[in-house]
């Protein structure tokens, strides 16, 4: 005779959306940054990479370029409300890429191998299959790479570097049908660097660039003059960064999404700081880069998008941008103690320039993908 199943001790809701982070219908936030913090202490070591709960509110909040279907698992506790345990987000891109589902999946260490993720996995797949979309995308981080010749080391479709096969994450997107596409790196500056190391490296980019080239920098918000070129920028990153057979299409940029990003960073808390290269002669933006910030985490900051236009390549603009943001962001962040900052492992010239001013290696994400129909239903029911 068989045993029957227990019966379940957790359930899953969709979170109410609240009107602020202080509201009391903020709870599952509170409840999803908190889990996340959990998981990346468990899987990578760290937290740095765990969502606040400002910042998944300001995401639910804003759907103007993709739209959320969040899920939580929870249990009651006895407290005011109930216990977050597990948390499931379907993200939809409607201004481009209108064929992707994009899944994150994350458990409590403690309430794994229960059936929660295999729960809000499937019900995101039936909401995915509701909404038209064609092929799941997923990331697993980790926290250092398995040497090549590890007996669990993965090896990506295109590009360098691997995955362990044991990580939870892996063997649970496996199981679901996804494959690893990619590897991306993960990139810890330590700062401040020692006296004259970015001086150094911005006078020998300097030297390349010559006088065709005029370096600007600001803290948001961007200078109106420079909106639709900055979109125009973010877009051909889009384009241009080497994403081996991920499924992915140049994203709709344009001067409107430049502000919202602005206003949705100032929701959070945040702020970025951009260096652009102008050509001289024709007043073109050749290239930039950013660095984001928050004043409740003084001691990191995230570098974001860099990018040179391919007719402006050769003459080391990379490294003068990031070298004159560094220099900005050391005056007016001088407490900051680590810059962080991914490329995929197929970057090298990215990769070559991050290498040289000093970031380190510090774990990463594999990048997988599968077409919708093809992703296999993973609850027993």
């Amino acid at each position: 005779m068989s045993t029957p199943a227990a019966t379940p001790t957790w359930r899953l809701l969709e979170p109410p959306l609240a009107d602020s982070i202080d509201s009391p219908d903020a709870w599952a936030y509170h409840g999803m940054a908190a889990l996340e913090r959990e998981v990346g202490l468990a899987d990578v070591g760290h937290a740095d990479l765990a969502g606040r709960a400002v910042d998944m509110l300001v995401a639910a909040r804003h759907e103007e370029n993709a739209r959320r279907y969040q899920l939580v698992a929870v249990e009651d506790d006895g407290g005011p409300h109930p216990h977050v345990v597990g948390r499931g987000v379907l993200i939809l891109p409607v201004s481009d890429n209108r064929h992707l589902a994009v899944v994150r999946v994350a458990v409590l260490p403690s309430h794994r191998r229960h059936g929660i993720g295999s729960a809000i996995a499937d019900r995101l797949r039936r909401v995915a299959l509701t909404e038209g979309r064609t092929t799941v995308f997923a990331e697993v981080e980790f926290g250092a790479e398995p040497p090549a010749g590890a007996p669990d080391a993965l090896a990506p479709k295109e590009g360098d570097g691997h995955v362990s096969a044991d990580l939870p994450g892996m063997r649970f997107a496996r199981r679901a049908g996804l494959d690893l596409e990619l590897v991306g790196r993960r990139s810890v500056l330590d700062v401040p660097l020692p006296d004259d190391v970015v001086e150094r490296f911005a006078a020998d980019a300097a030297a390349r660039a010559g006088d065709a080239y005029r370096v600007h920098t600001w803290q948001e918000p961007t200078p109106d003059e420079w909106l639709d070129q900055l979109a125009g920028l973010e877009r051909r990153l889009s384009q241009d960064e080497p994403n081996g057979g991920l499924a992915l299409e140049v994203e709709h940029w344009d001067a409107e999404r430049i502000r919202r990003e602005e206003g949705k960073r100032a929701e959070r808390g945040q702020s970025a700081l951009f260096a652009v290269a102008e050509h001289v002669a024709t007043g073109t933006l050749a290239g930039m880069t950013m660095l984001v910030f928050g004043d409740d985490r003084p001691e990191l900051t995230e570098q974001d998008s860099t990018v040179v236009l391919p007719e402006h390549r050769g003459h080391r603009l990379g490294m003068l941008l990031k070298a004159a943001n560094l220099r900005e962001h050391t005056r007016l962040r001088p407490a900051t103690r680590r810059i962080s900052t991914w490329n995929n492992e197929t970057n090298a010239p990215m990769l070559a320039i991050n290498v040289a001013l000093g970031f380190r290696p510090a774990g990463g994400a594999a990048e997988l993908q599968a077409a919708l129909a093809d992703v296999a239903p993973l609850s027993r029911a």
